[in-house]
């Protein structure tokens, strides 16, 4: 439609006493689907247009090949003849010369009556011909007229989502537009104005003002946020992928930043209270799962950094889950992305962190025991099981809370990192392990 008929509709709606809601977002995102479409479906049309001169392009070359190719056998054959009378021994023979009967043509001496005619032949042919190309330039114009005026008309309707969206506020209805907006900027035809019109957008809504962000979270994990997941799971595009991600913070930040509900807040199967930390850590679950069970994930560390680093509330049970994978059937690779993250997170000593130690030790000492017991283990891989263990030691001091204890099992593969071979040939690791030890030692 266009953009006449689309403000109409929405005049119509108006009238009703209808804003953004459901179906608002409907007709918002039908009119951008619409022209994208179009856009895309003429693009492709244009490809195969090329590719069909690029086909008759090379046709033209083969014939002119297999010409050649006619030409030189013909060539060789006379050559291999020549080369058979050069052989007859003997032999002379005297050939006459002959007249060539051939003639040159003088149009001099033409008939100009037979010249016009063949003028008048030929001319309507060429007319043909030029009218062709001044056709066809022209339906070329006219398409990529149409092409702007499209891109136009998507500028135009997302002005008119920048204003509602500044007018209602961060609702239910503006995360419906989210993700369309995420997935339109990551076509290829949303290209130049249209895609910094939707990072404009973006900026405005990351700008909002805490008092118009009325999404309410129970409702935003329904549809939105398992939308903005599958964005950072799927998408390619780093940019789209880090929009997702500010929308998934700005949500966590509305979640957390809201006054605590007066109702009875709901039992886990354990039996405990989630926090709202818990929630946050909910929200990211499935893509720190990626993170560190999918070899071919697209999620980027940094983002789990992000999380830790803006949410306080959400360390501890990020720190939680990334331990059980110390300890599972994760690959090696996911095991040592596991001590970064816990290494980050330990970077801010909190005390609900700290809390979890037993838990990190433990598991770190199994880790560092499959590590001994392989035939080749890693230096890189062993200094950064024994630092995290330090870094445990490190948060209590700063704490000033009394160190925690060092499970038998951790202490003892400290121990076997003195005496290992990798040790010998890498004097720090033997001297990170007596730190590590003396550090519970104390």
């Amino acid at each position: 439609c266009s953009y006449a008929e689309f403000g109409k509709q929405w005049y119509q709606r108006r009238v009703r006493g209808k804003d953004l809601d459901s179906d608002g977002v409907s007709l918002i995102m039908d009119a951008l689907e619409n022209a994208s479409k179009e856009i895309e479906s003429e693009s492709e049309d244009e490809d195969e247009g090329e590719d069909e001169e690029n086909d008759e392009e090379n046709e033209s070359e083969n014939d002119d090949e297999d010409e050649d190719e006619e030409d030189d056998e013909e060539s060789e054959d006379e050559d291999s003849e020549d080369d058979e009378d050069d052989e007859v021994e003997g032999m002379q023979i005297d050939i006459p010369n002959q007249d060539d009967d051939s003639e040159d043509i003088d149009l001099s001496d033409a008939d100009e009556e037979e010249l016009k005619k063949e003028d008048d032949r030929l001319g309507p042919a060429f007319t043909s011909l030029t009218q062709f190309k001044k056709d066809e330039k022209a339906f070329k114009k006219e398409k990529a007229v149409k092409k702007v005026k499209r891109v136009h008309f998507q500028v135009k309707i997302l002005d008119f989502v920048d204003i509602l969206i500044e007018e209602v506020g961060f609702t239910a209805a503006t995360m419906e537009v989210v993700p369309f907006l995420l997935k339109l900027a990551s076509k290829p035809s949303s290209v130049g104005p249209l895609y910094e019109r939707i990072l404009s957008i973006f900026k405005g809504l990351f700008a909002m003002k805490s008092e118009k962000l009325t999404l309410q979270f129970d409702e935003a994990k329904k549809t939105a946020i398992p939308e903005l997941q599958k964005v950072i799971l799927k998408s390619t595009n780093k940019k789209i992928q880090q929009l997702a991600s500010q929308s998934l913070f700005l949500l966590c930040k509305k979640h957390l930043n809201s006054p605590e509900p007066k109702k009875k807040k709901r039992k886990s199967s354990a039996g405990k209270a989630p926090t709202r930390g818990d929630d946050v850590c909910e929200v990211f679950r499935c893509l720190l799962d990626d993170l560190l069970g999918n070899k071919n994930t697209r999620v980027d560390k940094n983002l789990i950094f992000q999380l830790v680093e803006r949410f306080a509330d959400a360390r501890a049970p990020v720190a939680l889950l990334v331990t059980s994978y110390l300890t599972s059937d994760s690959s090696l690779f996911a095991k040592m992305q596991a001590i970064a993250i816990l290494q980050r997170v330990l970077a801010f000593a909190d005390a609900p962190v700290l809390s979890l130690a037993d838990k990190m030790l433990s598991a770190l000492g199994v880790l560092l025991s499959k590590l001994l017991a392989a035939d080749n283990p890693s230096p890189h891989h062993v200094r950064e099981c024994i630092k995290l263990g330090i870094k445990v030691s490190a948060v209590a001091q700063k704490l000033e809370s009394p160190a925690p204890a060092l499970p038998k099992p951790t202490a003892k593969a400290l121990e076997d990192v003195l005496s290992s071979d990798v040790a010998m040939k890498y004097n720090d690791l033997p001297n990170l392990a007596k730190k590590a030890l003396s550090a519970f030692a104390g």
